[in-house]
């Protein structure tokens, strides 16, 4: 099973770079705005989300508390424009796992999204069987 990321930004071309970098790996989901992402998110579960901070309506750091506020929370990066490191600390404090700077490096992108996805499955294959939510438990008879 293709591992979900979401790519949220509202700028178009960024929203192409990461997909092509990134369709041979995972299946890519896109989102322009702050409410789409959460509908997205809310729909389609996805292990991973890059969040452009800075975005028209909902900032990032909106929709990175709305998706905390549903309880599943997938590994969040952070995008920004900006290189105010007051803003990324805030990120951070606030669930994000980390931020990169645009324009970024697609290779480093890339490499952040396959290692956080390798730390995940790791972490489901170490979790102890009656925490498997494939696992099904025998009745007693």
């Amino acid at each position: 099973m293709a591992h979900k990321i979401l790519i949220v930004d509202d700028e178009e071309n960024v929203l192409f770079v990461v997909k092509q970098a990134l369709a041979a790996h995972c299946e890519v989901l896109t989102a322009q705005n702050g409410e789409a992402a959460i509908d997205i998110v809310k729909k389609e579960k996805p292990a991973f989300v890059f969040l452009d901070i800075s975005m028209p309506g909902m900032s990032g750091i909106a929709v990175l508390e709305r998706i905390r506020a549903l309880g599943t929370m997938p590994v969040v990066w952070m995008l920004t424009g900006d290189e105010d490191l007051e803003t990324a600390a805030f990120t951070l404090k606030g669930g994000a796992s980390g931020y990169l700077t645009k324009p970024f490096d697609v290779d480093r992108l890339r490499s952040v999204v396959l290692n956080a996805l390798s730390e995940l499955e790791n972490a489901a294959q170490h979790r102890p069987p009656e925490e498997k939510p494939w696992r099904v438990k025998k009745q007693k008879q």
